[in-house]
């Protein structure tokens, strides 16, 4: 009986080749490892510090390879998946990000980031080896082509503008990091949000940590500095002088006053991410079954608003205002739809323009609504500041409508605060001189299109948690209006991964996924 010799498996589905390779073939390959370690040895030393981040760029594109050669195995990590996403959503909010432990050539590493890096891993393991899963990214991602496009725009434009960079080091940094923690949030939130249950719990998640961030607030202002603020361990002191910089007052020269930021590293952030939770909080409020949901959310709105106004920022004043304005017509739009024999739907809707004005009225009427909504004049440079900025980003965008690359709207602008650090304060400017008006179009773009999406969903559905599209559209508008005054990034993340919610909700709408058995192989 002949006989033959079957290779070890290694893997499932993959066995060891059976040939054995030849003593020069060996050393061959022993020869190119050595050469190529003496050359990353080489370039560690020889290139400036700047540079270094394109040795990562190998590396990179070798493990994705080797992810993408995986066979697949129609199963995946899901469960942990999900463990980690909610471990993360809590870091993302509550975190500051100057607290860090540094090693040299490496960046900070935070708890967040270290999630981040471990959620990436296996995320990117259950890409590889499930298509089951690959085909449900692409059917939500999809789902509603006028978002897809959009996204793709803007995804694009961080590739194309990349030979316009006269900072290539700073202009690639941005591009990998912008895939792990706002494209990645995208698809994140395409799969944990299509399983029946998840959004409601990140929303009612997010509306807690606000309230605690609220709490925390209300001590630091206070105290006048954060209560973590004198129990920093040494080796998380990530700079001396920006530790100064963030746990000092940010009071404005012209009227001292402090500024509470919470978690944050800006009391700007920190009164962004209170006034896109308002909308949530108001629909709460507004649709909850039980007495004491009602209670909580009334209690919740208190503590938001409050903390909103210590923070001194017109732009969370403004935002949370908007989220009324917005939200309270399109519930009752949505009332009257659903009862046209009834008079509280269209009473609101038609009375929300007087509503609106008598608001304004109001605002204007009193001398300390004004001052944090409208401003006075202590926001008078920064009002100033932003006009010169536009003034100075309309030539520069004529020039080159395609983009600088990522990262370079400040060198590209030029414009120097009070202090002479560079700086942008906008981010629309940011964003149409580093990504042109394409890229513009397609970030801003795919907010306004979740905002439609939003509000079709919110009249037309009868599924509760399907429900919360309509506030989750108006934080996007809140978002877009914050933007026009904040060029800080640190809250995107989580506001891409809310993106990937709306396109999940939209495709459970639509019956293309289902929210109750998604993947019944996965364990």
């Amino acid at each position: 009986m002949a006989s033959f010799n079957v290779p070890a498996p290694v893997l499932p589905l993959y066995t060891r080749a059976p040939d054995t390779p030849s003593p020069a073939r060996r050393v061959a390959t022993v020869m190119v490892q050595l050469l190529v370690a003496a050359a990353y040895g080489f370039a560690a030393v020889a290139l400036p510090p700047n540079l270094l981040v394109v040795l990562i760029v190998p590396v990179a594109l070798c493990i994705l390879l080797a992810l993408w050669l995986m066979p697949d195995r129609g199963v995946f990590p899901l469960r942990l998946v999900e463990r980690i996403y909610g471990v993360l959503l809590v870091l993302m909010v509550v975190w500051p990000v100057y607290l860090a432990v540094v090693l040299p050539g490496l960046p900070w590493l935070t708890p967040t980031r270290m999630t981040l890096f471990i959620i990436t891993f296996f995320f990117l393991y259950s890409v590889s080896v499930s298509g089951a899963l690959r085909q449900h990214l692409l059917v939500v991602a999809r789902s509603y082509a006028p978002l897809w496009i959009a996204l793709l725009l803007w995804e694009g434009s961080m590739f194309w503008t990349v030979p316009f960079s006269h900072n290539l080091s700073l202009t690639l940094k941005s591009l990998i990091l912008n895939q792990l923690r706002l494209v990645e949030m995208f698809f994140l939130g395409c799969l944990v949000f299509a399983r029946r249950g998840t959004a409601t719990r990140t929303i009612a998640t997010l509306i807690v940590l606000a309230m605690i961030c609220a709490v925390d607030g209300f001590i630091e202002m206070k105290l006048e500095y954060p209560p973590w603020a004198n129990h920093i361990p040494s080796f998380m002191r990530v700079d001396d002088a920006m530790m100064t910089n963030v746990l000092g007052t940010q009071a404005r020269s012209a009227d001292g006053l402090y500024r509470v930021r919470g978690p944050f590293p800006l009391s700007l952030l920190f009164a962004e991410y209170l006034a896109m939770c308002v909308p949530f909080i108001l629909h709460w409020i507004v649709t909850g079954r039980s007495l004491l949901l009602r209670l909580a959310m009334i209690v919740a709105w208190v503590m938001v608003m409050g903390a909103i106004l210590i923070t001194h920022s017109r732009l969370g004043m403004v935002g949370a205002l908007f989220a009324h304005i917005a939200y309270l017509p399109l519930w009752a739009l949505r009332r009257w739809r659903a009862d046209r024999s009834a008079i509280l739907g269209p009473f609101i809707l038609f009375g929300a323009p007087i509503a609106a004005l008598l608001m304004i009225g109001v605002v204007l009427s009193s001398h300390t609504l004004r001052a944090h909504v409208i401003g006075n004049g202590a926001q008078a440079a920064s009002n100033a500041a932003r006009a010169e900025q536009r003034k100075l980003a309309v030539p520069k965008v004529a020039h080159n409508p395609i983009g600088y690359g990522l990262g370079q709207s400040g060198s590209v602008l030029g414009f120097t605060n009070q202090g002479g650090a560079m700086t942008v304060d906008n981010h629309i400017i940011t964003t149409l001189i580093d990504l042109g008006v394409v890229g513009t179009l397609g970030f801003y773009g795919m907010f306004v299109i979740a905002a439609w999406l939003g509000a079709r969903l919110f009249l037309t559905t009868a599924d509760r948690e399907i429900e919360l599209a309509g506030p989750l559209g108006i934080m996007f508008l809140v978002f877009v209006v914050v933007k026009t005054v904040l060029s800080e990034e640190n809250n995107h993340g989580l506001v891409l991964l809310l993106l990937g919610m709306m396109a999940a909700l939209w495709a459970r709408a639509q019956k293309l996924v289902d929210a109750d058995d998604l993947f019944p192989r996965v364990p």
